[in-house]
């Protein structure tokens, strides 16, 4: 793999989280139900590369109980990622709920310093800051707009969520050169599925879709959200830097803001503009100061 190669392969993985949160948006259905079958739908397209993977894998060493453990917990956490997530997109738009989504980088030192002891850097006394004005810039909170405080809770709480999903993943993955992540995966979207699922039924929020053209989406939602997603993700790592990695997932966000505006008409205005430049410089700066301080 080839950095080329792996940088365009990081960039359509950013443009299809993008794609997905405009998919979600042009559903307009029930947030759970869409984050239910969104998971449950993926499971068979992943199969193949499943049946391909456990061929080649050491299944003790890639699989062992402590990470498909964690793929069923942290399934449980993008459950709640997703269907929040989803609720976000339809009150505040596809742009703005995915920038919403980078607040998971300053969450995940705070995860690390709660359960390991390990301090957080101290750019993060200045980053959170700077991302939370950012948040409320983005959100519209100094626009003459009527501000949505719910759709930019859901979104903060996906964030959470998909940090949660992160610190549970990284901790519980095998020591292995030769791992299994799209079984690995599988588990997640089965996990997460479900977890989306029965909270729709226990709010009474289940619905299930009467017209072909819903499972059209639904299915285009799974396969563009779930399997391109990961596949681009998967293979473009093993040819990228952390740096240039890092760097480039940060384009989603960008991304979904063009698209909200090109296919919705969901046009951002220069103080949203400016609040998604503060989260998104808040993001790579974090980053960035993780990777400095790793390396010293």
């Amino acid at each position: 793999m080839t950095p080329a190669r792996g940088t365009a392969l990081m960039l359509l993985d950013s443009l299809a989280m993008a794609g997905s949160a405009a998919i979600v948006f042009n559903l307009g259905a029930e947030p759970m139900t869409v984050a239910a079958f969104r998971c449950l739908l993926a499971v068979p397209m992943l199969l193949p590369l499943v049946i391909w993977e456990l061929r080649r894998v050491d299944r003790a060493q890639a699989l062992p109980r402590i990470t498909v453990i964690g793929a069923a917990v942290g399934g449980v956490a993008i459950g709640v990622d997703y269907s929040f997530y989803n609720t976000s997109i339809g009150l505040i738009g596809p742009g703005l709920a995915t920038v919403l989504i980078n607040i998971q980088i300053v969450i995940l030192p705070m995860i690390a310093w709660a359960l390991e002891g390990v301090r957080p850097m101290r750019q993060l006394a200045v980053i959170v800051p700077l991302m939370m004005l950012g948040v409320a810039f983005a959100a519209g909170a100094f626009d003459d707009a009527g501000l949505n405080w719910f759709g930019v809770l859901a979104g903060l709480i996906a964030g959470a969520g998909y940090a949660t999903y992160l610190a549970i993943i990284r901790r519980t993955a095998p020591k292995t050169i030769r791992p299994a992540p799209f079984t690995v995966l599988s588990i997640v979207c089965l996990s997460a599925g479900l977890t989306a699922g029965l909270g729709a039924l226990v709010s009474g929020r289940f619905e299930v879709p009467t017209q072909g053209v819903e499972w059209l989406w639904l299915l285009a939602l799974a396969f563009v959200g779930q399997v391109v997603v990961y596949l681009c993700l998967n293979i473009a790592m093993t040819g990228l830097s952390e740096v240039l990695a890092s760097t480039l997932m940060l384009t989603g966000p960008i991304f979904a803001v063009l698209l909200g505006a090109l296919l919705f008409s969901d046009i951002p205005t220069l103080w949203q503009v400016v609040g998604c430049a503060m989260i998104i410089a808040g993001a790579w700066w974090t980053a960035a100061a993780q990777r400095r301080s790793r390396s010293a």
